[in-house]
């Protein structure tokens, strides 16, 4: 099967990392695309059209042989289910575009979320925009508003420890809009500064780094063992400064190991491999899966390859004594129009169906939605549409349908 990846779009260095996978072939022309899904399934996939003939043949076959009926299976890909719903605190949207937003705006919108079962909050402390000049001046304006804005309707927040300025950046990487930073001590020396600052403002998650195994946001390409040195200081850095601080280890991105960028999978085996075991008390994961559903196995998807894949990333957790800890899902949505667009009623579906496995699966600990408005109207770029309402601020069916599966 041919798996094409396709990189988003993007206006801004941050926000989701989604590597569209096309399982199949694609119609170029006219932009079809066909999914091929297995035969049976978990979730009562039907035959593929060009099956039918050849299953009925067979069947006829077998009856006229007198052997009884062969039914035609695939492995059943099943998650292991809760028979309740489980609770979790933290449903919340990820949001690169509020820290820009005036007091006034962020307000009106943090309580909107609120009003639909938002419980929390993720954005950027972005190194480069505190401490753009040097390591002896801050400039804490901007996030210290987002938070106190936060804090103020009552949400959680869950901070990415990112962005890297460039005098603290690896030597080469000048000009590169997410260079990894230099030194590890360096980067921790920052974690701990956000953490013992926004400690005391009720700021307890920190997030590190935004899809590290991705080249747009690891440069000049994703390195295993640099991202691991990184977590492991910030996560004691943190860790002295605010014991009670819950670290979550930077979102992996749905990749393909291709030389530059890393799988998932692949990025956390070697993750473990360079010695991140205890210094992480969640997993961060984006596990984008369109034009799939999330209840649709695909073996390229990457919510399938939560725990349906071998291996996924749930087994190399466990492998690695890590059974216990949870999955956050830092981001996840659909882009309802622009190359790779869905379409509003589908970008609904798979958001009611995410939530609806996160409350039934014991070991995802958070769902955060991407995002709350579409950035813009721009047909060529789907980096604009993912939002809960559309450019001008009018709900989606995304909307009303997050609202609904939250409750």
């Amino acid at each position: 099967m041919d798996h094409t990846s396709l990189t988003r779009a993007r206006r801004r260095p941050r926000g989701p990392g989604l590597f569209l996978f096309l399982a199949g072939w694609r119609d170029h022309g006219s932009h079809r695309r066909r999914r091929v899904v297995p035969v049976t399934g978990r979730y009562g996939d039907v035959l593929e059209r060009q099956f039918w003939p050849l299953t009925i043949g067979i069947l006829i076959a077998a009856l006229l042989a007198g052997v009884g009926v062969i039914y035609l299976t695939t492995p059943s890909h099943t998650r292991a289910r809760t028979s309740a719903p489980v609770p979790i605190e933290h449903f919340g949207i990820s949001d690169p575009d509020l820290i820009s937003e005036t007091a006034a705006v962020q307000a009106s919108q943090l309580a909107a979320m609120k009003a639909i079962g938002i419980t929390s909050v993720r954005f950027d402390a972005d190194w480069d925009w505190v401490q753009p000049k040097g390591p002896g001046t801050f400039n804490w304006t901007q996030l210290d508003q987002a938070v106190s804005s936060a804090r103020a309707a009552g949400m959680s927040v869950d901070l990415i420890i990112d962005g890297c300025p460039p005098w603290a950046a690896l030597a080469g990487t000048t000009g590169d809009p997410s260079p990894q930073p230099d030194s590890s001590a360096q980067y921790a020396t920052w974690a701990a500064e956000v953490a013992a600052r926004y400690a005391r403002k009720g700021v307890r998650m920190f997030e590190i780094w935004n899809e590290q195994n991705n080249a747009i946001f690891w440069q000049p390409k994703p390195n295993p063992a640099a991202y691991t040195a990184d977590l492991v200081a910030a996560y004691r850095a943190i860790k002295t400064v605010d014991p009670s601080a819950f670290v979550i280890s930077g979102g992996l991105a749905p990749e393909r190991t291709n030389g530059t960028n890393y799988s998932a999978i692949d990025f956390l085996e070697a993750m473990y491999a360079d010695g991140a075991k205890g210094s992480f008390d969640a997993l961060g994961y984006h596990p984008y899966c369109y034009p799939a559903l999330p209840d649709t196995y695909e073996s390229w998807s990457a919510w399938s390859q939560l725990d349906q894949t071998s291996p996924s990333i749930r087994s190399v957790m466990t492998s690695n004594g890590d059974g216990g800890k949870l999955i956050w899902i830092t981001e996840f949505g659909a882009p309802s129009s622009g190359p790779g667009g869905v379409g509003t009623a589908a970008e609904a579906t798979a958001l009611t169906q995410a939530i609806a496995d996160a409350k039934t699966t014991a070991w995802i600990g958070a769902l955060y939605v991407y995002s709350w408005q579409d950035e813009g109207t721009d047909p060529s770029n789907n980096e604009d549409w993912f939002g809960l309402l559309r450019a001008g601020g009018t709900p989606k069916p995304a909307y009303t349908a997050v609202a609904a599966a939250i409750r």
